[in-house]
């Protein structure tokens, strides 16, 4: 019995180092960058952590001694950048650091089910492809009426949700989610799925089901796992689907109700999104699962993103009630326009707030999505093997002391300027030198910005107006522990303002 023991051990222990060898063990190269052991990665899976206290007590100094580093995430080893100047090198040389997605990279997971193959993460014909179709759609002038429609809407929860917490705060992400699931829908895709007006919607209870799996710190870092006949993965693929059928019904529903499909074409650039999509499905240019992954990373994409830039914005303004002042007085001196007006307005101090706010907290923290198609040699000395996978920490970069000085961790609207011209000069090239990446860079940057800062303007022009807001005093200043980052479960108490006080 002690001898087949000791055998079991043996045996366990050469699976452990074998797994530690193979998979566990840092590269070699790049050979001059530092390696974050790969348990730092683990933490939330058995602690629950502010990944921000994560990435100052485990990540920050390497990353920004060294300008890269190698971490351990989706099961494989990746080189993660920070210096600026390696930033712009890999916007630029797009056949180099090709885009490669989790379609490529863990095609088995759950989340590679979910997003797909799509126009983010695609490259060369096939991303032409997909680009032609959605750029005019997501790109075209939105009727700004309807943002303004539903922030009067938000306004209107947020008042009720108050008088119901008395002198409490308000969570604030689920109207906030709810709110941008309806701009983007009506706005862009050109369909109603009723996010705002009914919580119990589909696409909201199915959009939390969704979001609850696929950032699961363990699977993140072990895809593997998802190859496992688990029962919550099979459910998590199962809602995967659902979700994906819901959006594809709500656009069938609004965009082909009177008009056959099959007489569709992709002739009028000004249509919705929305229905190019399903138009290019119809004509042939897309197959089914085509239009399913572009149309959920639009999706996703185009609310997801703008609604963790409100969360963050509302936060840094709360903290900040000074800078919601100097907001509220520019509003009022516009004279008594509506919020859709006044988006459209120059607006010098909320374009640099808006700005400050994306720089501090970008709404992808880290994104790793490329991989290098042939070895090579960043920044004159890092060498990278051919076939590893190249990301970016915006978090990181976007508050480099380097680029910007020693108040880079401060929320300082004015830094970017008091004029438009000079707040637009500096944005450019802090965009061109890599300083600032919380809409990416190069030729694939964000085909969203447009958008999303309209939807931004409009929401903090309306907020503002009718409330003033500070954190819920029991409310616990903390970060999400993996995926996005932003205030985890923000609790506000709004104070509604005299009628006429900024209109």
């Amino acid at each position: 019995m002690l001898l087949f023991l000791l055998k079991v051990f043996l045996l366990a222990a050469l699976l452990v180092g074998a797994v530690y060898y193979f998979f566990l063990l840092p590269p070699k190269y790049p050979q001059n960058i530092p390696a974050i052991p790969f348990w730092v990665t683990l933490i939330p899976f058995f602690k629950d952590v502010d990944q921000s206290d994560i990435f100052r007590d485990y990540i920050d100094q390497p990353l920004r001694t060294h300008g890269a580093v190698k971490i351990f995430f989706g099961a494989q080893w990746n080189v993660l950048v920070h210096r600026p100047s390696y930033l712009v090198e890999i916007f630029r040389d797009e056949d180099l650091y090709e885009k490669s997605g989790n379609q490529k990279k863990i095609p088995h997971s759950v989340l590679a089910e979910f997003l797909g193959d799509n126009v983010i993460s695609a490259r060369g014909d096939v991303w032409k492809n997909y680009r032609a179709v959605i750029k005019p759609g997501l790109q075209r002038n939105v009727d700004v009426d309807v943002i303004e429609n539903n922030a009067v809407g938000l306004c209107r929860l947020l008042r009720e949700s108050q008088q119901r917490a008395g002198r409490g705060g308000v969570a604030v992400q689920d109207l906030l989610q709810r709110y941008s699931v309806s701009n983007f829908t009506e706005a862009v895709l050109g369909t109603t799925l009723h996010a705002l007006d009914r919580a119990d919607a589909p696409i909201n209870l199915l959009q939390t089901a969704v979001k609850k799996e696929i950032f699961k710190p363990i699977f993140m870092s072990f895809p593997f796992l998802d190859r496992l006949p688990l029962k919550s993965r099979l459910a998590a693929r199962r809602t995967v689907g659902l979700f994906k059928n819901e959006l594809k019904r709500g656009l069938q529903a609004s965009h082909y109700l009177h008009k056959p499909a099959e007489k569709a074409s992709l002739s009028d650039p000004s249509d919705m999104l929305g229905k190019r999509m399903l138009d290019a499905r119809a004509s042939g240019q897309w197959d089914e699962k085509q239009l399913l992954d572009n149309l959920t990373v639009a999706f996703v994409a185009g609310q997801e993103n703008p609604q963790l830039a409100m969360i963050s914005s509302l936060y840094l303004l709360a903290k900040h009630p000074e800078a919601q002042e100097a907001l509220r007085q520019e509003i009022i001196s516009k004279g008594a326009k509506s919020a859709a007006d006044l988006a459209k307005e120059d607006m010098p101090y909320l374009t640099s707030l808006i700005y400050e706010c994306l720089r501090l907290f970008p709404p992808i923290g880290q994104l790793i999505n490329r991989k290098a198609a042939e070895t090579a040699v960043l920044g004159g000395d890092v060498v990278i093997p051919k076939g590893t996978y190249v990301g970016y920490h915006c978090y990181s970069t976007n508050r480099c002391p380097v680029a910007w000085g020693p108040t880079a961790n401060k929320f300082d609207p004015g830094r970017w300027g008091c004029s438009s011209e000079a707040i637009q000069q500096n944005y450019r090239r802090r965009r061109a030198r890599g300083e600032w990446i919380s809409f990416h860079g190069g030729k694939r940057a964000c085909l969203g910005e447009k958008f999303a800062m309209l939807e931004i303007r409009s929401t903090l022009i309306q907020l503002v107006s009718e409330f003033s807001f500070t954190l819920d005093p029991t409310w616990i200043d903390r970060k999400t522990p993996a995926g996005p980052l932003y205030p985890r479960a923000l609790r506000l108490v709004f104070t509604e303002r005299e009628k006429g006080a900024a209109w």
